[in-house]
């Protein structure tokens, strides 16, 4: 993961020489080398996937491309800090480190789980969801919505969503995320927060707790902080920025998961991935609209 980068673009070795120096260990050697069960380490995970995003951020900056929003699902709308200049590498290393950690005890504290509910409606579920012992997690796209309950409540809520017969896949997670179960970890990276240097933002960051653009610093921390126990509205946020003229987005980082969620909230918009070498070398300058990353 990121090796591609590394190896092809001074801009990518120094940010993933940088975020080791900062951890004090060889993030990067995890990254391109690590096992798959060690990567599913939310310590690790994160912070991997961090990396190889901001690296591919720093190439992709070179082709000089005019970006209207930032933004990102969950984990991503922290490299959107970077980005947007709100927050120096070193305090936005040292604070996802502080998040995965803080998950991870939140998690262990309260045990909890996360499902994914395909084909539900949304209204229903956002009716139902205190009735039913459940919390809304994610709003993905119009068809794919995740939520967190307790480990003792899985047999109950599955047995109600597969009665409205949709598709319930349980997700290999350590914890119900972006929800009520992580009031310990927002508690704890308040504090972190708090004595970090943000500043405002240079391009909108489009937030996962509003589906609108911030670029003051004040909302901005705001925003981290209630996403880690509220739903990240990421169906919204896409409709937001197509709603304010982006037609075309760059999906940043060690994945195509994005992609396939926004062509489904708006089969219009056209994504590209950029996370390998072979990413740039056909790289398309666009034409119009604004653009979104």
């Amino acid at each position: 993961m990121g090796k591609s980068l590394y190896d092809n673009f001074p801009q990518a070795q120094n940010i993933f020489s940088s975020i080791d120096e900062i951890l004090g260990f060889e993030l990067s050697k995890k990254c391109f080398e690590a096992q798959n069960e060690e990567l599913k380490d939310t310590s690790v995970q994160q912070l991997a996937i961090l990396s190889v995003s901001l690296a591919a951020f720093e190439v992709f900056k070179t082709k000089n491309i005019k970006v209207g929003y930032l933004s990102g699902l969950s984990l991503g709308e922290y490299s959107c800090l970077y980005a947007g200049g709100a927050l120096s590498l070193k305090d936005l290393t040292l604070l996802v480190k502080e998040r995965a950690q803080a998950m991870q005890e939140a998690a262990k504290a309260n045990s909890s789980a996360m499902f994914a509910v395909i084909g539900a409606d949304r209204k229903l579920l956002e009716e139902k969801a205190k009735q039913e012992s459940f919390y809304i997690a994610n709003i993905n796209s119009p068809k794919q919505i995740v939520i967190s309950l307790a480990q003792s409540d899985k047999e109950k809520v599955k047995n109600f969503l597969e009665s409205q017969a949709v598709k319930v896949i349980e997700l290999e997670v350590s914890g119900g995320f972006h929800s009520p179960f992580m009031e310990p970890a927002k508690e704890r990276l308040q504090r972190v927060i708090e004595g970090m240097s943000f500043i405002d933002a240079k391009i909108p960051i489009v937030s996962n707790f509003t589906a609108c653009a911030h670029t003051k610093a004040k909302e901005i921390k705001n925003n981290l902080l209630q996403q880690l126990i509220s739903p990240v509205l990421w169906n919204d946020c896409v409709d937001f920025m197509v709603k304010s003229g982006a037609d075309l987005f760059f999906e940043i980082g060690p994945s195509q998961a994005l992609k396939g969620l926004m062509k489904k909230i708006n089969p219009q918009i056209k994504v590209l991935n950029i996370e390998k070498k072979e990413d740039f070398c056909h790289f398309e300058e666009p034409r119009r609209g604004r653009n979104n990353t």
